[in-house]
């Protein structure tokens, strides 16, 4: 096989080609995927593009750093920490070393606590998304046209032209108001208290957890999204800050030992336009809690590999954090505090929410129950594989849903 080198020739075709090769002496599974995501990167395309450009001379600089990446790959590392992003659900998310890489699977887990709130798949929710940018558009068109029409009809003599822009309002409103009834939007005046601005140490300033509602944080005029949710071990904040995108009214706090994880988090919760609403604590689960801190939803994708499995999983898995994988002995270590300090901490109705290992399911169902949350599903993932759990109190409002999961 040739070598990869900046003199010779090389179009997108040809070195995919290589690459393929390459990556397949190697052992990796997927070799070709992996060399398109990798140009694609480099390239700043998508991987249909490439179709339309297999002909494409790579410039020195684009070679250079694609053959970067190929030696980073070729020796297990992942793909996500070589472009330094990952997709989850419709977003991308920053991601490093210090963070586990989002699994497809999580996206599961941040469905079925959307239904839990609002009732809705994500499929639906975007439909309203949809509608509502349309009613706030249609909104704001019908406010430019009233500014305009009181100016004309200020010196407007012509009785048949003021009718014409007095019907270009209503017209404009009539839009508005069809868009907001088919995205459930109610327009009311602006709260006039602020949402803060967490500062970068948030946690310190704001011992308390997440402030109460009443002290100058008003949910979205949205109905059934305005909850409080804590993510331990949130890592990446994959899982939080996709919910706080998803329902727009809801508010949350990450918990992470890992500084650096905390570090990234907060980046995506900029980049998602989420960090009003994203509260940041380092602590050991519960260790940092404030003991009058409750949540409506407690989430969580805790390390849950058994410590004697690690070593047998793929090399590139085994360069996430061991933080994030290691489960102690039988893999329930991180499951045993957390559902511990459950009771304190979640709200009469709400929601415990787990991702959970293969086989795992009913013993984390069962430390639920021991803490009262005597309602529990373990639900499967796609593959049919036991992969979430849900636990509310036996007189929730929401067991029925719970059973509903079960049955």
């Amino acid at each position: 096989m040739i070598a990869m080198t900046e003199q010779a020739v090389w179009t997108v075709n040809k070195i995919l080609q290589w690459t393929q090769q390459y990556f397949s002496g190697k052992g990796l599974e997927t070799p070709r995927l992996d060399a398109e995501v990798l140009l694609c990167d480099v390239l700043g395309c998508r991987r249909i593009d490439l179709f339309m450009r297999l002909q494409q001379e790579l410039s020195t600089e684009e070679l250079k750093k694609y053959r970067s990446f190929v030696l980073r790959r070729a020796a297990w590392e992942p793909l996500a920490y070589i472009t330094g992003h990952k997709t989850f659900l419709q977003w991308e998310f920053n991601v490093t070393p210090a963070v586990l890489i989002p699994r497809p699977e999580t996206e599961l887990l941040v469905e079925k606590a959307v239904h839990f709130v609002t009732g809705k798949s994500l499929t639906q929710l975007e439909k309203e998304a949809f509608w509502r940018k349309k009613a706030e558009e249609a909104k704001a068109a019908v406010d430019k046209v009233k500014t305009l029409s009181a100016e004309k009809l200020q010196d407007e003599t012509d009785p048949e032209k003021a009718m014409a822009w007095q019907q270009e309002v209503a017209d404009r409103e009539a839009v508005a108001l069809q868009a907001a009834e088919r995205a459930g939007l109610v327009f009311g005046e602006p709260d006039e208290k602020k949402i803060p601005e967490p500062a970068d140490d948030a946690e310190e300033k704001n011992p308390q957890g997440l402030p109460d509602r009443k002290e100058g944080i008003p949910p979205v005029k949205t109905a059934g999204q305005s909850v409080d949710i804590l993510d331990i071990g949130t890592g990446s904040g994959a899982i939080l800050l996709s919910l706080l995108k998803l329902l727009p009214g809801s508010r949350g706090l990450a918990v992470d030992i890992s500084p650096e994880a905390l570090a990234i988090a907060k980046e995506n919760a900029k980049l998602l336009g989420v960090a009003d609403r994203a509260w940041f604590l380092q602590s050991d689960i519960w260790s940092r809690m404030p003991g009058k801190a409750q949540f409506d939803i407690v989430v969580s994708n805790p390390p849950y590999i058994p410590a004697e499995v690690i070593g047998t999983l793929e090399r590139d898995v085994q360069k996430e954090p061991r933080l994030a994988l290691d489960g102690g002995p039988d893999g329930l270590d991180a499951y045993r505090k957390i559902t511990a300090g459950m009771a304190g901490h979640i709200r009469p109705d709400g929601l415990a929410a787990f991702e959970v290992g293969i086989g795992q399911g009913e013993a984390v169902a069962a430390l639920c129950r021991e803490q009262g949350f005597t309602v529990t599903a373990v639900v499967k993932d796609y593959a049919g594989i036991d992969r979430m759990v849900f636990a509310v109190r036996p007189d929730s409002a929401k067991a029925g849903w719970v059973r509903q999961l079960q049955n």
